[in-house]
């Protein structure tokens, strides 16, 4: 098998205007509930996008892998579309939070299917590549979303828009899906096998390379979690930013994404790196969220929030392409479902501490003990990956 390159190339072209789209929708419900709501109303918004990933994952994973790419994705991706359009009418916080819902609940198993087909359309080692190029496309997406979001609240007053071009996205992307013919077909299912919702969570442990890395990183998110919810009180409040400012400041994130995702999808790396690099960004995301914590302009979260976007491609490219690429074909819906819902518990936990800190000890203080702690964290564990990924070279 060869990667199949155009075929990827279009699909990155649909999913960057994808996640323009969600990421117009992040930016204009955080604009529009944090005045009236506070960290603990940004962390509720948060949570209602993250916790639907956790309850669902484990169903996720099973759907990804019993039901065929070529209808389950276009079938979600259009339900996503819908509930997103229902946040245009401005029905209240309770209501918004139940539409992202959905559209989180739906897009954990279109998660798990798209990571899952991915190994069909390219070989092993051109995977980090893969990921590299579809994140490239990813990120130019969200880099414009976070601008165009403060631009649309500040021009046109209304939030509207951001959520009627997101809906249009879902629905570009299961378009996409169609016109590229793009499947995976259930594995034949033995006789007497039974299906397990948590096969996923048991290959995970199982594996000590992706045992150490999964647990490794997990435990990362949960310290700079703090940043999801704090980021825009540090940028607006702290810095004295306004609407559209703090959409250009977010949207360099997504500029370094694109920087270090064009990297790893253009250059061949060798395998016994990929575990080495994935801890390094791991420390640079460490040192960037202490750095956030003695910001004195937003030009200087604009810089650290670029450099941090850079690692955090190689991190996606290199770690997860480690994790697919030690996958059985059978279950690897249910593995990327399990993956997704570790990262999201540990969001869900760090997010859940982050807004009662945030709102008792200040933005600065928490960022500089979610810095620290994040230090900690890999001293004690990232022995524990290189120790494995050693042992897989050998």
């Amino acid at each position: 098998m060869q990667t199949n390159w155009t075929k990827l190339r279009l699909l990155a072209l649909a999913g960057s205007i994808s996640w323009m789209g969600s990421t117009l929708t992040t930016f204009a419900v955080v604009l529009q509930y944090k005045d009236a709501y506070g960290p603990n109303g940004v962390s509720a918004i948060m949570l209602s996008m993250i916790l639907p990933t956790i309850l669902a994952a484990p169903y996720a994973g099973v759907l990804a892998d019993r039901v065929r790419a070529a209808i389950l994705l276009p079938t979600l991706l259009s339900i996503m579309g819908l509930s997103t359009f229902m946040l245009s009418f401005d029905l209240g916080f309770i209501w918004s939070l139940v539409f992202l819902a959905i559209t989180a609940t739906c897009g954990t198993p279109v998660g798990a299917s798209f990571n899952a087909t991915l190994a069909n359309y390219a070989t092993p080692d051109d995977l980090p590549r893969v990921m590299g190029l579809l994140q490239t496309g990813s990120s130019v997406g969200a880099m414009l979303g976070p601008g165009l979001a403060g631009y649309l609240v500040t021009v046109t007053g209304s939030f509207a828009w951001s959520f009627r071009i997101d809906a249009a996205s879902f629905f570009v992307l299961a378009f996409a899906v169609m016109a590229l013919r793009i499947d995976r077909k259930p594995q034949p299912q033995i006789e007497g096998e039974k299906i397990r919702a948590m096969d996923g969570v048991k290959l995970v442990m199982k594996n000590d390379l992706v045992r150490a890395l999964v647990i490794l990183i997990t435990m990362v998110i949960v310290a700079v979690s703090v940043i999801n919810i704090g980021e825009v009180f540090l940028v607006m409040d702290e810095l004295g930013a306004d609407a559209i400012t703090y959409g250009i400041v977010a949207a360099t994130f997504a500029f370094g994404s694109v920087v270090g995702a064009v990297s790893t999808s253009v250059f061949k790396v060798p395998e016994r790196y990929h575990a080495p690099i994935s801890v390094a960004a791991l420390v640079a995301l460490s040192l960037i969220t202490l750095t956030l914590a003695f910001a004195w302009h937003w030009i200087v979260v604009a810089i650290a929030w670029f450099i941090a976007g850079f690692f955090n491609a190689g991190l996606n490219a290199y770690g997860i392409s480690l994790i697919i690429n030690r996958t059985p074909e059978e279950i690897r819906g249910r593995v990327m479902a399990a993956v997704r819902a570790m990262f999201s518990t540990a969001s869900v936990v760090g997010m859940g501490i982050a807004g009662l800190l945030i709102a008792g000890f200040g933005i600065r203080n928490v960022l500089g003990a979610a810095g620290i702690a994040c230090i900690a964290i890999i001293v004690v564990l990232a022995p524990a990956v290189l120790r494995a990924s050693r042992r897989l070279v050998d």
